[in-house]
């Protein structure tokens, strides 16, 4: 009852607002340091990358990378008036409204209110994705997307995000209704549940929806990449090669699946740049996060966050004040759970830094694993050639990269593979 109290007294209306512009102020300020950064080191290439890239690719990664930010700010921006659009500005007050005079059923309900957001989201979102595709990337020589893909691309992530989430939102639903006080556990279950269907089914039926895969053939690469397989004694259902090329021309190799699903990706953009040794190195750094179970202790974060999320939300459904405050003038078990999602990433924001961290640490632990079992010196010159193919900002702001950066800035995981190498030679 006293948690009751305290969510009917609370105006959310005004602590929404605090928190919108708090996480818009943080994260522009951050933005803005890390431009200042890249401003401050544009005059002449870092030392450490003096003989890696040359004054013009220099400016070309500098301006690349001022003008992400620039539009990273518009972004945010943007996606400050949608909220507020849909939640106090009533347009989901309305959208419920327009639901109500189709069905009763809050199942059906749900996945219709569900698919009438993304649909707005999507809009919305075009011209941002045609200045990011055609303008920013095109513009540096990175974009290799048609207008047919670009087109045929926003119809399949519209089916599929429609799909995946309205069939979750009506999952929910039809627990809340049916299985009493307790729901939210159930609720968790169901959704942790599908999410690891959709994890375990991701590379064989969605990610072939966007790109062709063809087997790993290349002898030159192949032979070592099975050799430190079995080193590793790592089985995996195959070597792909992506064209990734279809749509940029940035470079990078991935690990998805698990289970029998076990995948290991390169991009065809990879594989023109990088030799055999340092596809090794790179794909060890990848085995590493698999060996030393990052996978399975995201799922376990998932599964804490998940559960709380879930507790967290039961407990909000009990007070209407949270949703009235927050602009949702028509009550429903749907609208009620829409808007909780809509809203839940203001509230959150400041863990982002914690998972960066905590995401930098195992990216440190995956180059030891590298290093082990293949040598430093191509996951340097390896992460080099990447650094320089995608243009990546050299002299990013410490504070903007530890809440932003998921991966270490790449002089500090240059340094530290470096530091293993000289104690190596004095052992």
């Amino acid at each position: 009852m006293e948690i009751l109290e305290t969510m009917d007294s609370i105006n959310f209306t005004t602590l929404f607002i605090l928190f919108i512009g708090l996480k818009f102020t943080i994260e522009t300020y951050l933005k803005y340091r890390n431009i200042n950064s890249i401003k401050q080191n544009k005059g002449r290439v870092p030392e450490r990358f003096e003989n890696i890239v040359n004054s013009e690719e220099y400016k070309k990664s500098t301006d690349y990378n001022l003008d992400r930010l620039k539009f990273q700010i518009l972004v945010s921006f943007v996606s400050i008036i949608i909220l507020l659009l849909l939640t106090l500005g009533g347009l989901l007050s309305w959208l419920t409204e327009v639901v109500l005079g189709i069905t009763s059923s809050n199942i059906l309900g749900a996945i219709l209110l569900g698919f009438f957001i993304i649909i707005i989201s999507e809009i919305l979102e075009i011209p941002l994705a045609i200045y990011s595709t055609f303008v920013i990337e095109e513009k540096y020589g990175f974009n290799k997307t048609t207008k047919k893909t670009f087109v045929t691309d926003i119809f399949k992530n519209l089916i599929i995000s429609s799909v995946i989430s309205c069939s979750i939102y009506a999952v929910v639903i039809g627990i809340i209704e049916n299985l009493g006080s307790n729901w939210w556990i159930f609720a968790f279950g169901a959704v942790f549940s599908i999410q690891l269907i959709i994890f375990f089914l991701y590379p064989v039926l969605i990610m072939p929806l966007f790109n062709k895969f063809e087997p790993l053939d290349d002898e030159q690469f192949k032979k070592p990449i099975e050799k430190l397989l079995e080193k590793v004694k790592f089985k995996a259902k195959g070597l792909f090669v992506m064209n990734a090329s279809l749509r940029s021309s940035h470079g990078n190799a991935f690990f998805t699946g698990f289970g029998n699903n076990k995948r290991i990706v390169f991009y065809d953009t990879l594989l023109e740049t990088i030799t055999p040794d340092e596809m090794e190195a790179i794909l060890g750094h990848e085995l590493g996060h698999y060996k030393l179970g990052h996978i399975r202790k995201s799922l376990i974060s998932s599964l804490v966050f998940g559960f709380v999320g879930f507790y967290i939300l039961s407990e909000i459904f009990k007070s209407e004040n949270f949703f009235i405050t927050h602009g949702l003038d028509e009550i429903t078990l749907y609208s009620k759970f829409i808007l909780f999602y809509l809203v839940a990433g203001t509230y959150t924001f400041f863990t982002r830094p914690i998972t960066s961290y905590l995401s930098r640490q195992r990216e440190f632990a995956a180059d030891d694993f590298s290093f082990k079992f293949t040598d430093g010196k191509y996951m340097i010159s390896g992460l080099l050639k990447l650094t320089k193919d995608n243009a990546s900002n050299l002299t990013p702001d410490p504070l903007y990269s530890s809440y932003y950066y998921s991966h270490p800035p790449i002089a500090e995981r240059v340094a530290s593979i470096e530091k293993k190498l000289s104690d190596t030679q004095y052992k």
